[in-house]
């Protein structure tokens, strides 16, 4: 046989090919379970309880032998299998045999070579446990070499070696505390970072580790040396250094060593779904020990490899192969003879003689059932002629060469690594791509619903529309992504004020519980609020006076209120779709009994209030006047006067004036949007035209067009707001501005460029008010005077001992500091009167049938009875609705006429309408007289 042959070095000798073939049995891993599979011995299937001690008894030729199974071994198909040939006879023969310092010497040297990566990346194991303890056996318990001069204690300097032990062991930590890595960081990042990652961070995960790591906890819960004395992990490891491991039992140190060396093999050998390593690992690890002696240590070596099984009782996937002169003294009983037996009976001598043996006996706990001592016949025969010898080594290698080669079962098709990378590319994949996904739907949620998670609150009642605005229902204080700090922060108060709500609510379930909807155009079509929309924040600030007011009462039949802020989106044009994710919040929540606010008198309004109307929810508008409104449902309601009033104190105004002669000419040029959706601009130039034509006035119509929205086309040919206060600095008479209030300051520019000094006589309808409560946006036209009409008086005062400013000035002090500048235009007044409205129903309805439940259209009922004793003398007039079944509008509101001169604040130059005990201006029309029901 050539010499480089795979089977040149296997030995030669009679039976040579069983000793081969039982090894490869034994080290075979099976597919299932952890004890090898049963071996057919004749035919019958024989199971088997563990791994036997094989102790080879080969005289003179047992290095030869050893060297040669190792080979073996070591040219296994497809894989070598994990083994350590270390030779016992050429240690220093120690002054003790059974000494602790052998038996870890040579457990030392099989972990090395189990740790090789010659072994392969799935062949080789990691000696946590054994490295811990063989670390603190060798470690003196102070921070000297020789393990004294600490006279304090020697525990801290134990766990600082410790954590620089741990510390060198990951990668990570060795980067972070590396001299170069740690200059470079001391001199390159703040201070902080500096003492974080290489002091604090490594300090906690130290202690974390030591705390929770594996072999931590194992050192205290396995059985040799009671670990629980003193119970700590310290106390024991402190035990097991030099100089205190010396007064300790020896042979239990000893098992303690052979037990966490057998117990990383358990751990590496333990199959686990997650771990297809494991079961990639088909043979188990063989331990050679050659020169196996009781002059060595290699006899209490197998004493305590066998001792740890009987007392753990735990499979180890570990053969021991012990190569020596003579067998131990425990397993002599057991010794086969090669002899000239058959093939079958040396199969049976060898396996099913220790079988059998083992299975009657080996539940005994003795150590002899496990040996399997085999007396190995010479390698080479006596005889010294070369031709015998040749004939001799050619007819033993023909015995041994079908089993010269051992092959390893293939390990399960999903645990090899091709199969793993796959599958794990697969799963990354499939991850990657669920995540991709999830994140795409997380991102469109997002981008649907104004950048809220689907987890966050309010992000089921809130919308992103096609112009970029966040429409919806804040109920948890979003401020739908507003730049303003004030309506930011009034937002934020009214959710504040929800949860106490919901407190009261809680602790005192009686009361009636209520929610109202402030539906509200807040910002622009650019998402911006700006200063032309501050009405709807004064708005909302009105009505959370009204809300904290209430939140104080303590009575029985007064109601919890709460508010939840709603955006329609600029102009009101998306107030339907608000409607529909009110209907659906409604569903959940069956306290929300009404709506307030409702801005801007456009076309958009109309469709919301009908679409407010099918939901069944009543409705109080705050700054509503167009005279269709009232006509698009029967649950509208407004706290405000009606177009056709305000063109009817307008009408009689510009006649007082005439009549006093400050303005000689009855004529009057009345100017309104060109804007077909703007109801409240065509409605009220309309009601205007009608009452001075009334007063022998001679009436001229000019419509200009608004700005269109971005994108949008003009609503008309019409000139613009600037082109027509140009146009009427000739005019002789006065001029009715009928327009919305960003418009105004385009017109009082154009009259401001061309007729700045001698401008004309200038009336302004409600909206104007906006621009005059502001007083930067009012004193840049200094030089024009003009009149305007104010749904309040326009002088209030935080400091009044009205109930809503009396709030103002302990929720928003800083609306309160623009009092000397500003005149509270009143849609603070009108926010807080439309929700007391809705709050005095509640209560009378509790008062008159307290068992009635409160729902939408039995608030409707009660709201609609409010006139006579029962008005509301409200912060900005008496609210009554006259007595009359189907009247949805205040009788006689209340209606001031201001002045503008200068940059001084507006000055009231008269007032109409009902207002406590207090008489209205003489030049007023008369009052209604209410009727009866």
């Amino acid at each position: 046989m050539a010499p480089n042959a795979p089977d040149s070095q296997i030995p030669v000798f009679h039976g040579a090919g069983h000793l081969l073939r039982l090894i490869a049995d034994l080290v075979r891993r099976p597919r299932r379970r952890e004890c090898p599979e049963p071996v057919r011995h004749r035919g019958v299937a024989q199971g088997r309880e563990g791994l036997p001690v094989i102790c080879l008894v080969a005289g003179d030729d047992h290095a030869q032998l050893a060297r040669g199974i190792s080979y073996f071994l070591g040219h296994a198909d497809p894989r070598r299998v994990p083994h350590c040939l270390h030779d016992l006879g050429a240690e220093p023969s120690p002054a003790d045999p059974e000494s602790v310092e052998a038996v870890r010497r040579t457990l030392e040297r099989l972990a090395q070579g189990f740790a090789r990566s010659v072994n392969g990346a799935d062949g080789r194991v990691r000696f946590r446990r054994f490295g811990l303890v063989n670390w603190l056996v060798q470690t003196g318990a102070s921070g000297d070499p020789d393990g004294a001069g600490d006279v304090e204690g020697t525990d801290h300097s134990l766990l600082q070696r410790l954590r620089e032990r741990e510390f060198r062991r990951r990668r990570v930590f060795g980067l972070l505390r590396a001299p170069e890595t740690e200059l470079a960081v001391d001199g390159h990042v703040p201070w902080w970072v500096w003492l974080f990652a290489l002091h604090l961070f490594p300090l906690a995960w130290f202690r974390v580790r030591r705390g929770l790591g594996r072999e931590y906890r194992w050192l205290l819960n396995q059985p040799y040396l009671a670990p629980r004395d003193p119970g700590t992990f310290l106390g024991f490891a402190e035990r097991l250094t030099v100089p205190h491991n010396q007064v300790e039992d020896p042979e239990q140190l000893r098992k303690l060593m052979v037990n966490a060396f057998l117990e990383d093999l358990r751990t590496a050998f333990r199959r686990r779904p997650w771990r297809p390593r494991s079961s990639r690992r088909t043979a188990y690890c063989v331990a050679l020990l050659d020169g196996v002696d009781a002059d060595n240590c290699g006899h209490p070596l197998l004493r305590t490899v066998i001792d740890v099984r009987n007392e753990t009782g735990a499979f180890d996937p570990l053969l021991v192969v012990a190569c020596g002169a003579r067998p131990p003294a425990e397993g002599t009983g057991t010794r086969a003879d090669w002899g000239h037996s058959s093939l079958w009976e040396l199969s049976d001598r060898l396996y099913g003689g220790w079988r059998d043996t083992f299975l009657h006996t080996g539940r005994a706990r003795n150590r002899a059932p496990w040996y399997l001592p085999v007396t190995v016949p010479p390698l080479m025969p006596p005889s010294d002629d070369p031709v015998a010898k040749a004939r001799y080594e050619l007819t033993r290698r023909q015995e041994v060469a079908q089993d010269a080669r051992l092959r390893l079962p293939e390990p399960p098709l999903w645990a090899r690594r091709a199969v793993s990378v796959a599958a794990v590319c697969c799963v990354t994949a499939a991850l990657l791509g669920a995540g991709g996904l999830l994140w795409g739907e997380e991102s469109a949620y997002r981008r649907a619903h104004c950048g809220l998670s689907r987890f966050q609150d309010d992000a089921d009642t809130l919308r992103t529309v096609e112009t970029g605005e966040c429409i919806g229902v804040s109920r948890h204080g979003f401020t739908f992504h507003s730049p303003d700090a004030e309506l930011n922060k009034t937002l934020r108060t009214i959710a504040d004020q929800n949860a106490r709500a919901d407190q009261i609510h809680q602790a005192s379930p009686e009361r009636p519980f209520v929610t109202l909807v402030h539906l509200s155009a807040l910002l622009s079509s650019t998402g911006k609020s700006t200063a032309q929309l501050a009405y709807g924040r004064e708005a909302l600030q009105g009505a959370a006076g009204a809300q904290s007011r209430q939140l104080r009462t303590t009575g029985s039949t007064e109601p919890i209120l709460r508010i939840f802020p709603a955006n329609a989106g600029s102009g009101m044009r998306f107030g339907t779709q608000v409607v529909q994710i009110l209907e659906e919040l409604q569903g959940k929540d069956p306290s929300i009994v009404g709506v307030t606010g409702l801005d801007q008198s456009r076309e958009a309004t109309n469709r919301t209030i009908r679409k407010l109307t099918e939901a069944g929810l009543p409705m109080v508008a705050t700054t509503l006047s167009a005279d269709s409104l009232v006509r698009q449902s029967p649950m509208y309601f407004q706290v405000s006067p009606q177009n056709s009033r305000e063109a009817e104190v307008a009408a009689a105004y510009a006649e007082h004036l005439v009549g006093a002669r400050t303005r000689p000419t009855r004529q009057v040029r009345v100017i309104a949007s060109a804007d077909p959706t703007d109801t409240y601009s065509t409605t009220l130039g309309d009601d205007v035209a009608k009452q001075f034509r009334a007063r022998g006035f001679a009436v001229e119509r000019t419509a200009f067009s608004p700005p269109p929205p971005p994108g949008g086309e003009p609503s008309s040919d019409a000139p613009g707001a600037g082109s027509v206060g140009q146009r009427s600095c000739s005019y002789p008479g006065l001029v009715f501005y009928a327009g919305r209030a960003e418009d105004f300051e385009t017109f009082l520019g154009g009259i401001n460029e061309s007729c700045n000094s001698a401008p004309p006589a200038v009336f302004g309808g409600d909206d104007v008010a906006r621009l005059a409560a502001d007083p930067v946006r009012r004193a840049q036209y200094p030089g024009i005077p003009y009149d305007f009409l104010d749904f309040t008086l326009g002088s209030a005062r935080c400091d009044d001992a009205s109930g809503l400013y009396a709030e103002m000035s302990r929720l928003f002090p800083e609306e309160c500091a623009k009092v000397p500048n500003s005149s509270l235009d009143g849609h603070a007044a009108l926010g807080f009167d439309a929700v007391k409205l809705y709050v005095d129903a509640v209560r009378q309805l509790r008062e008159d049938a307290a068992g009635m439940p409160l729902t939408p259209p039995a608030v409707w009922h009660a709201i609609s009875g409010v006139h006579g004793d029962e008005a509301l003398d409200g912060e900005s007039g008496i609210i009554g609705f006259g007595g009359e079944v189907d009247r949805q509008v205040p009788l006689d509101k209340l209606l001031s006429v201001q002045h503008i001169d200068g940059v001084g604040k507006p000055t009231q130059v008269g007032y109409c309408g009902r207002l406590g005990g207090r008489t209205q201006s003489s030049w007023c029309p008369a009052l209604t007289p209410e009727k009866g029901r």
